[in-house]
């Protein structure tokens, strides 16, 4: 699948040129970027490669803001809902990722040959991320300061997933200059109560629609989770910047603290029913069992240290509240209460079989003995 622009650029014998004669430069860079080494692909079509997939991305994302400012592109993949989506998902997998100073080599001599002064003024970095802004897992608003990062990235995923680092400033940023590890519990099961657990204790769960994804935050008996925002693509997406971090040590592992603190406070889809109704998982569609299975399917074979752990202080916070006697007093007699709510029900239960059964009994009593009474006496 092509592009217009981008085939007709390919079509052109001297465009051709123009843009594979600079990507010569790149190629080893480029190669050592892959575990993989392209042994049985010559140079020549390690280039061609490099530009069409290049030449694809960087207009497709031209395009892409082209139709949001309201002007009319004739490009297919602009007139179905379903294609960009899919398109999304594959841009951002890791395994399918172009490095940035490829695509960045690409969109300047695009820009310089075929493009107006006007849209020289936008930046490859806020192309990209307005095109995947509809695919956030939040629902926060990119601010300026990152729309407009000069940063450089490794590939696309990796400015992806900058998209929800805490600036500088945030507390989350400073936090291990102050916080020492009291807990004796590590990340993983166990490392914090489940959300039933949490609620017993006197905690309430509050969701944020507005706030950073990663912007968790307790204070007093409030415990504040950015809304997470799941569909089908929720999954593969989640997967593939766990992936990331995992395979790159410079990386912040914040979707690595998410996903560990998300499979640490749901054990049961009662867990995932009380997130839903305090606004902290919203879910196009399915059911409490498919969310369940998924937070807790992320965290596999996850590697973590927890002296990178975004979120160490507030969970430590949550587990001193927890331990204190007035929350310890709470989660006995709410634990109490549930049994007995249990056993009630488990009692009414029996009761109505007894009540159903004498009935019955009752019913069939009377028209037995009228049969009875009603049958020949039996002859000498």
């Amino acid at each position: 699948m092509g592009i217009k622009g981008e085939e007709e650029k390919m079509n052109d014998v001297n465009g051709k040129a123009d843009l594979e004669r600079p990507m010569h430069e790149l190629e080893g860079q480029t190669r050592e970027c892959y575990s993989e080494n392209f042994e049985d692909m010559s140079s020549n079509e390690f280039i061609q490669m490099m530009v069409l997939d290049a030449c694809f991305i960087v207009e497709l994302l031209r395009l892409y803001e082209k139709s949001c400012e309201g002007k009319d592109v004739e490009e297919p993949i602009f007139g179905t809902r379903s294609m960009i989506p899919i398109i999304v998902r594959d841009l951002l997998m890791l395994e399918n990722q172009l490095p940035m100073f490829v695509l960045q080599r690409m969109y300047d001599l695009l820009i310089t040959n075929y493009c107006s002064t006007s849209c020289s003024s936008t930046t490859l970095n806020k192309l990209a991320l307005r095109f995947f802004e509809p695919f956030r897992l939040g629902r926060d608003e990119i601010s300026s300061e990152r729309l407009n990062t000069t940063e450089t990235y490794s590939h696309l995923l990796d400015l992806f997933q900058s998209r929800f680092v805490p600036s500088p400033d945030h507390p989350s940023m400073k936090q291990k200059e102050t916080w020492s590890i009291d807990d004796e519990r590590l990340p993983g099961k166990g490392w914090i109560n489940n959300v039933t657990k949490l609620t017993f204790a006197g905690i309430e769960l509050r969701g944020k629609s507005s706030s950073p994804l990663l912007d968790l935050n307790f204070h007093g008996h409030v415990l504040e989770i950015p809304t997470l925002f799941l569909d089908d693509g929720s999954g593969p997406l989640l997967r593939n910047l766990l992936a990331f971090e995992q395979s790159n040590r410079y990386a912040k592992p914040y979707f690595t603290c998410l996903a560990i603190f998300f499979d640490s406070i749901v054990d049961t889809t009662n867990d995932i029913n009380i997130l839903r109704n305090a606004g902290v998982i919203k879910q196009a569609k399915g059911g409490n069992d498919e969310i369940l299975q998924l937070l807790n399917s992320l965290t596999r074979e996850l590697e973590f240290d927890m002296e990178d752990c975004y979120i160490t202080e507030q969970v430590e916070r949550i587990n001193l509240f927890c331990r204190t006697t007035r929350a310890r007093i709470r989660t006995i007699f709410r634990t109490f209460i549930k049994r007995f709510d249990i056993l009630n029900g488990a009692l009414t239960y029996i009761s109505l079989i007894q009540t159903i059964v004498f009935i019955l009994a009752s019913v069939s009593g009377p028209d037995t003995e009228m049969k009875s009474a009603q049958a020949p006496a039996p002859s000498a």
